[in-house]
């Protein structure tokens, strides 16, 4: 969806240390990262709040079920926003050119 759109995307992770390693060898240029409200070995979306503190990149939540408290803890690293599961392109395209003028 994201490259029919014309976006460049770096990669797909399932976890934490693979989302910040993608990262790392983008160089930090990274417009935003899309997050699951659940990844791999039981972290979270929120977890990679890294992203955000070493590169400035902010994320764009998309769960279909955020655990009580995390969504709290998600607004501490500034998020593009969150969108529920199931979603459609037009919400994740809208949120994506909030950061850009499309």
């Amino acid at each position: 969806m994201l490259v029919e759109a014309g976006y460049i995307v770096v990669g797909q992770t399932s976890d934490v240390a693979e989302a910040v390693s993608l990262a790392d060898a983008a160089g930090g240029a990274v417009d935003v990262a899309i997050m699951d409200g659940k990844l791999a070995r039981g972290f979270n979306g929120v977890d990679t709040g890294e992203l955000r503190q070493r590169w400035d990149i902010p994320s764009l939540f998309v769960s279909g079920n955020l655990e009580e408290g995390t969504r709290p803890r998600a607004l501490q690293w500034k998020p593009l926003g969150f969108i529920g599961k199931p979603f459609s392109e037009r919400e994740v395209r809208a949120a994506i050119c909030s950061l850009t003028f499309c």
